[in-house]
């Protein structure tokens, strides 16, 4: 190969390789990019978790003081005029477990 010839090749591959060049450096920004939009919309959704999780124990807490045992006596025995029966008055039957 001449001097001239390398010189041609070499006015050949130079924009090639500068075109190369750039072009992965634009797919690096835009991976860069992508990838900090990704992070912040997980960052999103992870704060959004939080929250949720704030509000289901805050149901379960809520459903616990609805549904506690005091609370539906005092109901019963305040709106519903329900009252325990004594002693005397309960009947015990025993079931034959067998007869199935």
């Amino acid at each position: 190969m001449s001097a001239a010839g390398g010189s041609r090749l070499l006015a050949l591959m130079f924009p090639l390789l500068l075109l190369a060049v750039t072009a992965s450096a634009i797919g690096v920004v835009h991976s860069s990019h992508l990838a900090r939009q990704l992070f912040s919309e997980l960052q999103t959704l992870r704060r959004d978790g939080l929250v949720l999780q704030e509000d289901w124990g805050r149901l379960l807490l809520e459903q616990s003081t609805w549904a506690s045992h005091d609370r539906i006596q005092r109901l019963a025995e305040d709106k519903l005029t329900m009252v325990v029966p004594r002693e005397v008055s309960l009947q015990v039957v025993k079931v034959d477990g067998d007869s199935g």
